[in-house]
């Protein structure tokens, strides 16, 4: 140990102050327990671990103990207080010379008048004449706190009222022993406060990364984002400003609290994005949002009062920026293949149906709510001999590539109509166009129709059979089956034909209706027909029968997971 400095005594108060133990703090708490030893081995009137932070800014008390309350309420206001090399105390000379420092009797230290100055700038006056008046004839002992590499974690002060038994050398060594002590407490404690906290992060990180993967919409992931930030950092705004597509300009995509009215400088933002290097300053902290090669945006925060950011926080919102980059590339990627998907979807359909003297027409596709779906095929189209076609289907599989799939199917079916007016040659002719274009596990279910004045021609290769609603309200099926496009290269489909006598309704759909769930339990057939029956009995027209039974579906599971398609078609009475 190093040789402290010692401050001969002169001369002692003659009064003896009682001893009253007041413990502070919970008694499982190791400081508390060398502080309990403390009072065992020495006599003292106060005792206290005060800690202060790497960077030598703050001192604040880890652990105390007073012999009497009054003591105890003429030093607390003292305790916690800025680091001041400018006016130091007792810690600042004790971390500064780097080694115990013993005063026999303190008013006696040549450095006692600017001790006085610093408790009156933290404590004031009145605090501080209290103070002097019970520890001017004390004898104290500032030791520095260190761990075993060196490292100044704080000071131990201890002090004897009673000048009948001062603190000597002999003391000193135990002290240091207990501030040897102290450093490994205060070290494992430190070391486990940090693993807690990086735990906490951990935490916080994985609810995060799992609020914003949680959609695929961008504009909600934008917020999700935003909110995330704001929480982690304990922030009071958040702003979070995305590049746009073609350009190097920043626009605000979300933000949380007063963000547009807060100093988000637009150079700085610039500067963040062009350099992909994170920014602090005091009160606000910017981080790229980037996965890879792409960069999104910028990703801000800021608070109006309180401590200042840190890097260790900064680094947490650079983390944060990173999960949400994977976010945000999620949901452009999913909208991004969406858009194609229902492009491809609804390229080859027709925007109006045509117009038949015998029959009343309705059609509805809707894409499946958040999902990048487009396997669904459909479609109505005039031919050269008068007659109407309709088809309904769908390609096993999601995405852009079905959708491609299914547009080719489309295509290929409907060019064969042309020339042909025999439903199940043209399936037939379809399925070897598309048995050796189709991937090995992919297939095309399709129902096939033409319209003729009184009945309909039709033949169904593996697609869900149409409902047909008689003008009596009895409920038919239109049961001709044959194998879907694409699984055998020759397959044969045979030719069928349904009577439609005036006020009869044929529904063709796809799985995304009959298939929709609650609660794990399908809509399935029976509540179709139900649905079917109530909705033709109040729509005015067949678009709105269609729509209608589409929000039924759609309201009883809260939502749908796939594609719908709604074909109807009806015989007019006249």
């Amino acid at each position: 140990m190093a040789n402290p400095e010692v401050i001969p005594p002169t001369d002692r108060p003659e009064r003896r102050r009682s001893r009253r133990a007041t413990p502070l703090g919970g008694a499982g708490d190791p400081l508390e327990l060398l502080l309990s030893h403390l009072q065992g081995l020495v006599r003292v009137d106060a005792a206290v671990f005060l800690v202060v932070d790497s960077e030598r800014t703050r001192i604040e008390p880890a652990a105390q103990w007073f012999a009497s309350a009054a003591i105890h309420e003429a030093i607390e206001p003292a305790l916690r207080r800025p680091y001041d090399r400018e006016v130091p105390g007792l810690v600042e000379v004790a971390l500064e010379r780097g080694r115990p420092l013993l005063l026999p009797r303190i008013e006696d230290w040549e450095a006692a008048p600017t001790l006085v100055a610093q408790f009156e700038r933290h404590a004031g006056s009145e605090d501080t004449a209290r103070l002097w008046e019970i520890f001017r004839g004390a004898s104290v002992i500032a030791c520095p706190v260190r761990t075993p590499i060196g490292l100044s974690l704080g000071v131990l002060v201890v002090a004897s009222a009673d000048p009948e038994r001062p603190l000597r050398k002999g003391d000193l060594r135990l002290i240091e022993v207990l501030s040897d002590l102290a450093a490994l407490a205060l070290e494992r404690s430190q070391l486990l406060a940090a693993e807690a906290a990086r735990g906490r992060q951990e935490t916080l990180l994985k609810r995060a990364s799992e609020g914003m993967s949680g959609s695929l919409e961008s504009e909600e992931v934008y917020a999700r984002v935003v909110e995330h930030a704001v929480r982690l950092t304990r922030a009071d705004h958040g702003l979070l400003s995305r590049l746009m597509p073609g350009s190097s300009r920043l626009s605000a995509a979300a933000s949380s609290g007063r963000a547009s009215e807060v100093s988000m400088e637009a150079g700085v933002l610039g500067e963040v994005a062009r350099t992909r290097a994170a920014c602090l300053r005091d009160n606000t902290m910017h981080a790229p949002v980037a996965l890879g090669p792409r960069l999104f945006g910028v990703l801000s925060v800021a608070r109006d009062e309180g401590p200042a950011f840190d890097e260790e926080v900064l680094d947490l919102l650079q983390r944060l920026a990173r999960i949400a980059g994977a976010s945000i590339a999620n949901a452009i990627d999913f909208e991004r293949e969406r858009r194609i998907a229902r492009a491809l979807t609804r390229g080859f359909v027709p925007e109006s149906l045509p117009e038949t003297p015998q029959y009343d027409l309705g059609l509805l596709y809707e894409p499946a709510d958040s999902k990048p779906t487009g396997g669904d095929l459909y479609g109505v189209w005039s031919l050269p001999s008068g007659q109407v076609a309709l088809l309904v289907g769908d390609v096993a599989g999601k995405g852009v590539e079905t959708a491609a799939l299914s547009a080719m199917a489309r295509f290929f079916i409907e060019a064969r109509s042309w020339d042909c007016d025999r439903p199940g040659t043209v399936l037939a002719q379809a399925n070897t166009m598309l048995a050796s274009r189709l991937p090995a596990d992919t297939f095309v279910t399709a129902f096939f129709a033409l319209l003729t004045p009184d009945c309909v021609h039709y033949a169904n290769a593996g697609h869900l059979p149409p409902v047909v609603l008689r003008a009596d309200q009895r409920v038919e099926q239109a049961g001709c089956q044959g194998l879907p496009l694409g699984i055998e290269e020759s397959s044969s489909y045979e030719d069928c034909r349904i009577e439609f006598a005036p006020g009869d309704l044929m529904v063709g759909f796809t799985d995304g209706l009959v298939e929709a769930r609650r609660a794990g339990e399908l809509f399935g057939d029976k509540r179709l027909q139900e649905a079917i029956a109530k909705a033709s009995g109040t729509a005015p027209d067949l678009e709105s029968f269609v729509r209608m039974l589409y929000d039924d579906v759609h309201r009883w599971a809260g939502g749908l997971s796939d594609d719908a398609v709604a074909l109807a078609v009806r015989r007019r009475a006249s």
